[in-house]
């Protein structure tokens, strides 16, 4: 019986840990240099030792070879990656052969990652698809050199990650085409544009936008959207609502949400109020009086390991 597109996600996930620990291996080893360049393309690099190292792991290094691996997408498309049946045809323009696709994401904690962007439309990601996020640093290996190392990963369903994206893209003023009143009139049906993202402006936020709507002669498209940090933030009301109660309901998005704000804590404290992380200092039984969100939250993360769950359960407060 061949491998089901859950067993095979469950698959990727138990030997993400494996992969991962041989990757920073080797990288100690082959990229260990003076310096450390930020910019320097690193992550992309970082990404396709992921899937070697993964595909060594489901190949088990000589034992019974999975059913799956992983293979490359070659068209210039938002997944990268795609998890195959091992003894079947792939035909990627169908899907075919497939049991999931993966879109994969490196972030340098070291600088702005304006350009990590998760911008797959929701209507062209399948039920099983994946997003992987790597986390990575350049370490220091002696007084001199460095190497790039994985700090942390992320592999969660690509779909619920979206579903926030798009509904915090809404919050914010933004909005999508839908059929029967795209801005170039499409005469097709369905519309070409259907499912793509507007700013609050009515820019087209993705290539594949309206034509009429693009920012400017000099610029294709605004590329706001989908930020893997940037699309978390919330600057009214009604988006902080939107925020918290697709943490409070969604599994997948609270994960998504933990990990961004681990890895980047800036972001954790802005998105809640003084008076909001004072409540969860109570309630894991620190002393708040007069604390800062900052001071407040820096506790909690010393103290305190489930505070996400916390957080995730703020709405339960008021």
């Amino acid at each position: 019986m061949r491998i089901s597109s859950i067993e095979a996600v469950a698959l990727v996930r138990a030997e993400a840990p494996k992969a991962i620990r041989a990757l920073n291996k080797f990288s100690a080893e082959a990229f260990k240099t003076r310096g450390g360049r930020l910019g320097s393309g690193m992550g992309s690099l970082l990404e396709a030792l992921w899937i070697y190292f993964t595909n060594r792991a489901l190949h088990n290094e000589g034992g019974d070879a999975a059913d799956c691996e992983i293979g490359w997408l070659s068209d210039h498309e938002p997944n990268d990656f795609a998890c195959v049946l091992r003894d079947a045809i792939w035909t990627p323009s169908t899907r075919a052969g497939e049991l999931f696709r993966l879109e994969a994401k490196s972030m340098n904690l070291s600088v702005d990652e304006s350009k990590a962007h998760f911008t797959e439309l929701s209507l062209a990601i399948a039920p099983h698809d994946q997003l992987i996020i790597l986390i990575w640093k350049w370490v220091e290996v002696d007084a001199w050199r460095f190497c790039p190392q994985v700090t942390e990963h992320l592999i969660c369903p690509a779909q619920p990650v979206a579903l926030l994206r798009d509904a915090l893209h809404i919050a914010r003023g933004g909005s999508f085409v839908t059929g029967g009143v795209c801005p170039d009139n499409c005469p097709g049906n369905p519309c070409l544009h259907t499912g793509e993202p507007l700013n609050a402006a009515g820019k087209r936020e993705r290539k594949g936008g309206p034509d009429i709507t693009r920012p400017s002669a000099n610029v294709s498209f605004a590329n706001n959207f989908g930020g893997l940090v940037r699309m978390l933030k919330t600057d009214s009301a009604t988006a902080r609502r939107i925020f918290r109660e697709c943490r409070a309901t969604d599994e997948t998005a609270h994960e998504y949400i933990s990990f961004i704000h681990r890895n980047f804590p800036s972001e954790e404290i802005n998105q809640y109020t003084a008076d909001e992380w004072r409540r969860i200092g109570k309630h894991a039984g620190l002393t708040v009086a007069k604390k800062s969100s900052r001071l407040m939250a820096e506790e909690l993360r010393a103290t305190t390991p489930g505070y996400q769950e916390l957080l995730r359960d703020i709405l339960k407060e008021d």
